[in-house]
């Protein structure tokens, strides 16, 4: 029997371990050379195929990264079949736990049956996910998961200094490592770079702070959670929300927490059936997207932002529905789509910033993500071909909201539910016009006393206010001027950006104001026009 043993030995590591964040994105997991990877060059199923496995850990977590050939769903069935488990023997003992693959496995992870055998002591004892605090991101179908697993669930440590793991994926009986290897991780507690913590304040009064934040259940007209919202809301500050859950609350209910939050003026727009925009700023129009998804146009102040802003506040079907998804969202790219068109139902001014936030409810099929930030419409005969979304004719962002005191970005927990914590919570923008400048996810729990007396929050204010956390971020609405003549950035310095200066002098065209302006002499005329021709022909 071959023998695979981790040993971490390098500077790098001896000086500072692994940062992992846990948000489904996976560019963390190249850039440190300490971090185990075994890959599985032998295919060996007709399945899905396990390709290769990644292991690290912090002081409070083992991180586990698995790659496949094509996409699963790594929590419920789904087209291409599969079935995760993790064997994690805890004291790298043979002799203890349950005989498998040449190990004996304290914790046998069942990723889509969603329980957890434990094995540390006889008999079938079968626990939910959370016995271990499984984390995984991400929430939709994917070829690739990053896993965490609390190395201290119930305080003291569960693994030993040296584990042994083995990955399964059961329907097609791949393993890694393959039969007859055994593969060993040893725990490097050297040094962890604390988490950085992010600051709940906004850092520039000029920043537009929006927020999205599922109520549970009209949580804002509960009188035993409205005091939690109260506060919540009230340290977050935000300008612009987007609230969910809100089928039996009335916009009074709304305006009562906001002024008991924060006070000034709101203006509050119930979209039936269970949609809310609140806003600082006056709504100016509204449309019907359709009945899970609403769009305001609101009137930026415009002694500070440049433009108005459209806000899109969506609460997409939940669970299983993906054809209802689909369709949603596919809506959803027909009618931004039309706005950024003359005529139709909508017309925006070109650049228009747009911001799409909610809970997305987006498990399952990934399918649905992408046509948001791509376009891709599916549903074709019925709502056009589709096409990037942004005015630049790219993607929609998505913005990753990190939680303030913690490396993971799930912005759904419920501790009674089969189901580990997702990330369900999103809020996509157009970053042509758009850049953000801070973003976060608020959980109370995790938060030491110090910063919840700063913050004037109580541990438990999030938990017990709804299973969806705040999602926010600070968006810079100013304008982004190339120093080198590329007025419209799209790379290319040609007969386009001068136009651009041509079409600010013939029409004062405020928007093209600080771009036109070659060079910076606070006037757009001949000169800047001759300035950029010259650009171009040098």
């Amino acid at each position: 029997m071959k023998i695979i043993i981790v040993y971490i030995f390098s500077i790098m590591t001896i000086l500072c371990g692994s940062i992992i964040q846990i948000d489904g994105q996976f560019s963390d997991w190249d850039i440190d050379s300490s971090i185990f990877y075994f890959e599985d060059s032998m295919s060996d199923t007709d399945g899905a195929d396990l390709l290769s496995l990644s292991i690290t850990n912090d002081e409070n977590f083992l991180f586990i990264k698995i790659k496949l050939d094509r996409e699963i769903d790594l929590l419920d069935d789904f087209e291409n079949p599969s079935d995760i488990i993790i064997q994690i023997d805890a004291d790298n003992n043979t002799n203890t736990g349950y005989i498998v693959s040449g190990i004996g496995s304290e914790y046998g992870i069942r990723c889509l049956e969603k329980f957890v055998y434990d094995n540390t002591y006889p008999g079938d004892n079968i626990e939910p996910l959370s016995f271990v605090q499984f984390r995984a991101l991400p929430s939709i179908t994917s070829d690739e998961f990053e896993i965490a697993i609390s190395r201290h669930p119930f305080g003291e440590s569960i693994f030993n200094d040296t584990i042994a793991i083995v990955i399964k994926e059961h329907h097609s009986n791949d393993f890694i490592p393959n039969e007859g290897e055994i593969l060993t991780f040893t725990f490097n507690d050297t040094y962890h770079e604390p988490v950085e913590l992010i600051e709940i304040n906004k850092e520039d009064p000029e920043l537009l702070r929006v927020m999205a934040y599922n109520t549970l259940g009209n949580g804002l007209n509960d009188n035993n959670r409205i005091d939690k919202f109260i506060r919540i809301i009230n340290v977050i500050d935000p300008q612009i929300i987007g609230f969910n859950e809100t089928g039996q609350t009335s916009e009074q209910d709304v305006h009562d927490v906001l002024d008991a939050a924060l006070g000034g003026t709101w203006y509050v727009l119930k979209h039936n059936p269970e949609n809310i925009t609140a806003s600082r700023f006056p709504i100016l129009e509204q449309w019907d997207i359709n009945n899970k998804v609403k769009a305001t146009l609101i009137d930026l102040d415009e002694e500070i932002y440049d433009s108005n802003i459209l806000i899109i506040v969506g609460h997409l079907s939940c669970c299983s529905s993906d054809i209802q998804r689909q369709q949603q969202v596919d809506e959803f790219i027909e009618f931004v789509l039309d706005a950024k068109t003359p005529g139709g139902e909508i017309t925006l001014l070109e650049n228009t910033p747009i911001v799409f936030l909610g809970d997305m409810n987006l498990v399952g099929d990934s399918q649905q993500y992408y046509t948001i930030i791509q376009g891709d419409i599916q549903d074709t005969d019925s709502y056009g071909e589709g096409g990037f979304p942004d005015w630049d004719n790219s993607e929609l962002e998505d913005v990753i909201c990190r939680q303030t005191d913690k490396r993971m970005a799930y912005t759904w927990r419920n501790e009674n539910s089969e189901y580990p914590p997702g990330r369900l919570d999103f809020i996509f923008y157009t970053n042509s016009n758009l850049s953000t400048v801070k973003s976060f996810t608020l959980q109370t729990e995790i938060m030491s006393d110090e910063r919840l007396e700063n913050y004037g929050l109580l541990w438990d204010d999030t938990k017990e206010a709804s299973d969806h956390f705040p999602v926010v971020a600070d968006f810079d609405l100013s304008i982004y001027c190339n120093p080198d003549g590329d007025i419209n950035n799209d790379g290319i310095i040609n007969v386009v950006d001068v136009v651009i200066v041509v079409n600010y002098i013939v029409n004062s065209n405020d928007i093209e104001l600080e771009c036109s302006d070659i060079n910076n002499d606070g006037d757009i005329n001949v000169i800047d026009i001759v300035q950029l021709v010259s650009l171009i022909l040098n």
